[in-house]
């Protein structure tokens, strides 16, 4: 494609999102087909002579990045047209309706048209609705990129209905019509055709549902959530024996149901009522076995979509496509898959593509080689990296561009089942352990989604319910997250991701969506303390005009924020901003009065669940502080005043129904308190890197300090890994350690044995990883291993505290690309692993585990990227406790 070519597509598709804001509230662009899918979008519609000879998806290698496009070559006699067809839904026939497509074909006289639907007058011919097409401009540059467009779709169709009334046996009532297909009509040549289309762009007014959940082709004001679609039906569904089908299919990097797309929020379902989760704010409900049909019923009459595993492919083959079976979203192939499985899933993957009627979405999990499974499924979902400890820097999240699928989201509510072992072997008594804090989660959601998920699986340990507080708070998190979800969500699925934001004193960078001449700007939450002063947080957005207005944005309301233009943009004094957030900039009213409509009625909802949570959390603050903290201490004393004036002061902001400064308030409170409890965690640990399982369990902290002061007086056994000093090659290697690359990765690797400056004795153990010059790392995971050596496996005593001990020494390459070291042990996990960054000098590291009943210990000593780590005397030692006599035993039974 050539640069003149590619600046035309360009503009067509900022044209596209012009038109979407400017235009009035209800207009949206609908459909941005990008043809990067594997499957085809174009249908060609039968028709006697014409045949399709090739139809295939294509990228342009000559482009500054790549390109798709979808390639016919057909033969259609002359005097004859073919007709490629591609279905949007019902669209209403309105003003504000525009398609364009991008195209290049060998010979001219393409044409681009709509296909309109008359409801109301029926065919006395066929009985159905009358139908007739409207046509846009025609093809004249062969073997050249041109724009398409067809607008002014009312007045076309008022004409087509007012030529078809000419027979007196059918006159055209034009109330509600609507396009149910956009066309291509391609005319008949002696030779083969070419048509080769790069991207479709459809902007107009959402369909909304009817009370079956069926498209009625109308529109409505209150419709504020646009293509939600996380109403299938109501209640009087299990009455009902036959469902209109919809369509849903993947539209670029989106779902689109009836062509209009959408953010899946998906809830794992363990046994909650569908009410409840609906209640929680999920459109979706994940089920792990294949549906019944009162479950489809249940989960339809509770408006909510249903992703599971399809039926075997006798039972898939027979569903009815107007059965209760529309309720489902999309067909799941599992979570959990690796390199291993690609072959298998890529034959399920066909088996179900070629059987199922209704053609829905085929979904796969991944924890590996994401580009791979992308290019098998329409949907691919990828574990969010979730880290335990809040003081952990903000993740480095990556653009989620996989070619070819829609990029979800998985997000664990609870920890992995070995950190939650760990924890549970180290305070046996204590409750409902392994459940991330709800800031965290919100915090992990936010990130990904603007990295470029376009989709979330909230996947939980146990089943949701109010019976523990922990929970209660975790509920009242996730209807925040999913209100904020919803609201964002037309940005998510039109808005054009932009590099233009720059944020001062932070050390997260922002994300912005530009949506016409608007822009929302995501925030993240800085590490834990701020290490800045927050009031000197400003934000500048390149090409923002001098006329707009600055907002937050929250379910809570818009709350104005002082800004102005300056050189470079137009600059936001964020103040109390650490907590994170969005900043919407426009100066468009109307825009202002679309966001203020998505909020609605959930303001004042929304402002009381924000203050619960903050003043929950200072409680909780407070209860420890009674515990661990000395409360002479005037510094700690003066901030924890602090923080109750500001919890009152959200009360006075509710008192007056200041919905806004609420949020805005509250999310001060509940950083201020999470940074708190930072401090506090640690005071409570030592030097170096650590990783115990109980340091992460706020309510554990008092648990945690007990355990660290008994096991310091505590003798340790032999240490049990050879080998771990470092000190001659044969010796290692004989005890059983093993060294392993990533194929993949596009890095040098070495291990060896580095007599520069060891911690101890002569040598110490080197890993080193170097991009290649010109190369960029395969992100099939992020961050993916790309060097590693492994242990010899230990064999240890059940029920056994075991300390794991050595120093580290880290430095890493410049750029973009960062690596660390990481240790992780398979007592505890990747979860609980330590991640050692960039160091001066020499740094201990120290895990404590307790062994579970394998009675076994490894450790794996990796780099995550380019970087150079050495590693020096390394133990593993178990603990020795004092022997209990067995009277002081009968005495422990009876507490």
């Amino acid at each position: 494609m050539s640069w003149a070519s590619r600046t035309c597509r360009l503009t067509a598709v900022a044209v596209a999102l012009i038109v979407a804001v400017a235009a009035p509230t209800s207009a949206d662009v609908v459909l941005d087909e990008q043809f990067d899918g594997p499957s085809p979008t174009w249908r060609v519609r039968p028709a006697a002579g014409v045949r399709v000879l090739a139809q295939q998806r294509t990228q342009a290698p000559h482009a500054d990045r790549p390109t798709s496009a979808e390639r016919l070559v057909l033969l259609c006699p002359p005097g004859y047209a073919a007709q490629l067809e591609r279905t949007v839904g019902n669209l209403p026939v309105l003003d504000e309706l525009t398609i364009e497509v991008v195209l290049r074909a060998n010979r001219p006289g393409v044409q681009l048209a709509a296909e309109i639907v008359f409801p109301r007058t029926n065919d006395p011919a066929t009985g159905k609705p009358v139908s007739t097409m409207v046509h846009g401009l025609r093809y004249s540059e062969p073997g050249q990129w041109q724009n398409l467009r067809l607008t002014n779709v009312p007045l076309l169709a008022r004409r087509r209905a007012r030529l078809i009334s000419i027979d007196p046996k059918v006159q055209v009532d034009v109330a509600e019509a609507y396009v149910s297909h956009v066309v291509l009509v391609v005319p008949g040549d002696p030779n083969e055709s070419l048509v080769e289309t790069d991207q479709l762009t459809v902007v107009g007014v959402s369909p909304t549902l009817s009370k079956d959940g069926t498209n009625n082709g109308t529109t409505s004001s209150d419709a504020v959530e646009g293509p939600l679609l996380q109403a299938p039906g109501t209640g009087s569904s299990q009455q009902r024996k036959s469902f209109e089908p919809v369509a849903i299919r993947r539209n670029g990097n989106t779902i689109a149901v009836a062509g209009v797309p959408i953010v899946p929020r998906v809830l794992q379902h363990r046994g909650e009522p569908f009410d409840f989760v609906a209640e929680m704010g999920f459109n979706a409900v994940w089920l792990e076995k294949p549906a019944t049909e009162a479950q489809l019923h249940a989960a339809r009459a509770a408006r909510l979509w249903v992703v599971c595993p399809p039926p075997n492919v006798d039972q898939l083959a027979r569903i009815p496509v107007d059965s209760i079976w529309q309720t489902v979203l999309a067909w799941s192939l599992g979570l959990d898959h690796n390199g291993a499985a690609l072959d298998q899933v890529a034959s399920t993957v066909d088996e179900v593509r070629r059987t199922d009627p209704l053609g829905r979405p085929v979904l796969v999990g991944a924890a590996d080689r994401p580009r791979r499974f992308g290019r098998l499924a329409d949907v691919l979902v990828r574990p969010a990296e979730q880290p335990l400890d809040d003081s952990t820097p903000p993740l480095r999240q990556q653009a989620l561009s996989i070619m070819g699928c829609s990029p979800w989201t998985q997000l664990s509510l609870g920890w992995s089942e070995q950190a939650t072992t760990q924890a549970q072997l180290l305070a046996p008594r204590a409750r409902h352990l392994g459940w991330h804090h709800p800031n965290q989660i919100h915090n992990a959601a936010l990130q990904t989604v603007a990295a470029g998920a376009r989709g979330l699986v909230v996947r939980t340990p146990e089943r949701l319910g109010r019976t523990y507080p922990e929970t209660r708070q975790l509920i009242e998190e996730l209807q925040l997250l999913n209100r904020e979800l919803t609201l964002i969500e037309p940005w998510l699925v039109s808005g054009k991701r932009t590099p233009s934001a720059e944020v001062t004193g932070a050390e997260a960078a922002a994300t912005v969506w530009q949506l016409g001449q608007s822009h929302l700007t995501y925030i993240p939450q800085q590490a834990l303390p701020l290490t800045a002063q927050p009031s000197a947080m400003t934000l500048v957005v390149a090409g923002v005009p001098e006329t707009a207005k600055a907002h937050s944005y929250s379910p809570a309301g818009l709350l104005p924020l002082s800004g102005g233009r300056v050189a470079g943009g137009y600059r936001v004094q964020l103040g109390q901003f650490a907590a994170g957030g969005f900043v919407l900039l426009t100066d468009d009213s109307r825009a202002l009065a679309v966001a203020q409509k998505r909020i609605g009625r959930s303001a004042a909802q929304a402002a009381q669940v924000s203050r619960g949570l903050a003043a929950s959390e200072v409680a909780q603050l407070e209860a420890l502080r009674s515990q661990l903290v000395d409360l002479s201490d005037r510094a700690q004393t003066a901030r924890m005043k602090g923080l109750k004036q500001k919890v009152q002061k959200v009360d006075q902001y509710l008192a007056s129904r200041d919905y806004p400064r609420v949020a805005h308030m509250a999310s001060q409170v509940r950083y201020d308190a999470a940074a708190e409890l930072a401090r506090i965690r640690s005071g409570e640990q030592s030097a170096g890197f650590g990783s115990v399982a109980t340091q992460f369990v706020p309510k554990l902290l008092p648990t945690h300090q007990a355990i660290e002061q008994s096991i310091r007086g505590l003798p340790r056994g032999p240490n049990l890994l050879a080998g771990g000093d470092f000190e001659d090659l044969n010796t290692a290697v004989s005890a059983g350690w093993l060294h392993a690359t990533y194929a993949d990765a596009k890095v040098s690797t070495a291990v060896e044995l580095s007599p520069q400056e060891p911690y101890h004795g002569n040598a110490c153990l080197r890993l080193n990883s170097r991009a290649v010059i010109g190369e960029m790392m395969a992100h099939d995971v992020a961050p993916q291993p790309v060097v590693w050596i492994t242990s010899p496996r230990l064999a240890v005593t059940p029920g056994g505290v075991f300390e794991v001990t050595g120093w580290a020494r880290v430095a890493t390459q410049t750029g973009s690309q960062r690596g660390e070291l990481l240790i992780v042990d398979t007592l505890g996990g990747e979860q609980l692993a330590i991640r050692i960054p960039a160091t001066t000098g020499w740094r201990q590291f120290r895990m404590v585990r307790t062994a579970d009943d394998s009675g076994q210990l490894q450790l794996n000593l990796a780099l995550t990227g380019p970087a150079s780590a050495d590693i020096d005397a390394v133990m593993v030692r178990e603990v020795i406790r004092p022997r209990r006599t067995a009277t002081r035993t009968e005495t422990d039974r009876t507490e």
